[in-house]
């Protein structure tokens, strides 16, 4: 499995928007590089987040969180990259065993 291949991490733009990301067929899972935002900017794209997370797992996709504090309990946020690397690769392999 190469997750390198089929996964996006981005960053929000200088508006705080995330709507000019280059998606392509092959890309299913998702990596949000939030590191160096303040709460108040979580909490205002907190809702967008949340609808973005449940569309991608409809798709069989996994979309991850890299953040310095959690602001959300129905998001994955991890600390950094390699925990977000991680975490899609176990739940890749939760999905091929259909758990």
């Amino acid at each position: 499995m190469n997750l390198q291949a089929t996964t996006l991490v981005f960053k929000l733009g200088e508006d705080n928007n995330f709507s000019d990301l280059k998606i392509t067929s092959e890309i299913k899972h998702f990596i949000a590089d939030l590191r160096g935002i303040t709460p108040d900017l979580a909490e205002n794209i907190k809702d967008k987040f949340t609808i973005f997370a449940k569309s991608i797992s409809k798709m069989n996709g996994s979309f991850v969180i890299v953040c310095e504090f959690s602001f959300e309990e129905e998001l994955t946020i991890v600390p950094t990259i390699q925990e977000a690397y991680d975490y899609i690769e176990m739940d890749e392999m939760q999905r091929q065993l259909e758990l």
